[in-house]
């Protein structure tokens, strides 16, 4: 089974609604101002980049998600977020609408009538739109209620240890599946695969039996890989290594591309955000009078040291009593500290280090040497993290809340091992975008553990 592309199988549901989405827009865009524009090539860009807009801001507000909810709550959010979108987007197309209109490419007689167009086609987004969103959610929501069964085919202190890996989150319920046992009628999504050696001879004509019938064969790293979107590092094998699974070569093609895109993404965020930056580092000062800028040693890029740059969100002194992990409620960080963690706007001083090549905008977040030393004792192939360049966001960051122990550092760590076998361009455009929607949510800024 090909798992290149397991988290783009994973998250097929949201293309199919962003994509029905993207034709209904233009649809409805084309039919009611396909005679209102002169020139075709206006209209193709008007069309196209309006309709993209939309797509992206419904992303971030959320209005793709599966909902595990009562139908009620799924009708009343899906309309309150196609409501809250078309607010954005009227105003984003206005602004976009007037620039042409300057430009006498439009044929309306008058604004006014420009102005009734543009409502009627908005009024048929919001229905259109809406509806058809929403009958996708109560059809995912349905489906998402009915867990499929697999059964895991390993002993029983593997299944143990199987569980404590998946966690409680996990999507599936998994059954123990006795190895000595492969008789009777087998109804289930699929078979876990901890030991190809249990299969032995006399089960073999069962197993293809079931084969046959289509059901699934998964080892369990497949597995996690493809329906928990991370790999973890207790499963990795030596002959994974050897066969350079999780290798990354920074002189290849589509890093170099990587390598250009974040380097124009960078420099646009940082012009964008300049005044934001300024505006933090005032407050920062009026604040305590202490520095506005903060500086610490970080493991980078296959072990290499660099120096991290942030505005400073913790009082002066805040590790006098040595280093500690961050915790909820940290009374260290300041009241605009609080602020500028929640919209991420103390890590854009970073930007710079990404334009210099010392990190990238997205990879595994770099950890302190002391930090990274004592995960090193107790997580598995924890170095595997640093064969990638480092990052401002990762894989990690945009599917697990801000880590603040050795858990939570474990449980990351498998999501940047799956961010490294999986790297492409497209992954790191959509965990881009996941992050913008979790900044303009405020969310994973916090740690979720009050204790270390």
């Amino acid at each position: 089974m090909k798992l290149k592309f397991s988290w783009l199988n994973a998250r097929k549901n949201l293309f199919l609604c962003s994509l029905v989405d993207f034709v209904l827009f233009i649809y409805l865009f084309f039919r009611i101002f396909k005679d209102s524009i002169s020139y075709q090539l206006v209209f193709i860009f008007l069309t196209l980049f309006s309709a993209l807009i939309w797509i992206i801001s419904s992303y971030i507000i959320g209005r793709y998600a599966n909902l595990n909810v009562e139908k009620v709550q799924i009708i009343l959010k899906q309309f309150i977020k196609t409501f809250l979108n078309i607010c954005f987007n009227i105003f984003f197309t206005q602004v976009l609408f007037r620039i042409f209109w300057n430009w006498n490419y439009m044929n309306f007689e008058s604004f006014s009538d420009f102005l009734n167009d543009f409502s009627s086609f908005y009024i048929k987004v919001f229905v259109f739109s809406g509806l058809s969103q929403l009958l996708f959610g109560i059809y995912l929501s349905k489906n998402f209620s009915n867990k499929s069964v697999w059964y895991f085919l390993g002993d029983k202190n593997k299944e143990k240890i199987f569980n404590e890996i998946i966690g409680s989150k996990a999507k599936y319920k998994v059954l123990n599946f006795e190895k000595a046992d492969l008789s009777g009628q087998i109804v289930a999504k699929g078979i876990i695969i901890d030991d190809e050696k249990l299969l032995k001879k006399n089960n073999m004509k069962f197993l293809f039996e079931l084969n046959n019938k289509g059901m699934k064969f998964m080892k369990v790293s497949n597995w996690c890989e493809r329906y928990l979107n991370r790999y973890p590092s207790e499963l990795i094998q030596v002959n994974d290594i050897i066969e350079g699974i999780f290798t990354y070569d920074e002189n290849s093609f589509k890093a170099r591309i990587k390598r250009i895109i974040e380097t124009i993404l960078s420099l646009f965020i940082l012009i964008f955000t300049f005044p934001l930056i300024i505006i933090a580092a005032f407050l920062i000062k009026l604040e305590d009078k202490g520095p506005i800028f903060y500086t610490q040693i970080r493991n980078g890029f296959e072990g290499r040291q660099f120096k991290i740059i942030k505005l400073r969100t913790m009082i002066i002194n805040a590790e006098k009593d040595g280093i500690q992990w961050s915790k909820k409620s940290d009374d260290r960080i300041t009241k605009i500290g609080r602020i500028l963690r929640k919209l991420r706007i103390d890590e854009l001083p970073q930007l710079l280090l990404v334009l210099s090549g010392e990190m990238s905008l997205i990879g595994p977040r770099p950890e302190r040497p002391k930090f990274d030393d004592l995960l090193r004792e107790h997580i598995p192939n924890y170095d595997l993290r640093y064969s990638i360049k480092p990052g401002i966001s990762g894989w990690a960051q945009v599917n697990f809340p801000y880590g603040a122990s050795i858990e939570d550092s474990k449980l990351k760590l498998s999501y940047d091992i799956y961010y490294i076998k999986n790297f492409s361009i497209f992954l790191d455009f959509m965990i881009f975008f996941k992050t913008l929607k979790l900044v303009l949510n405020g969310k994973g800024s916090t740690p979720i553990n009050k204790n270390n």
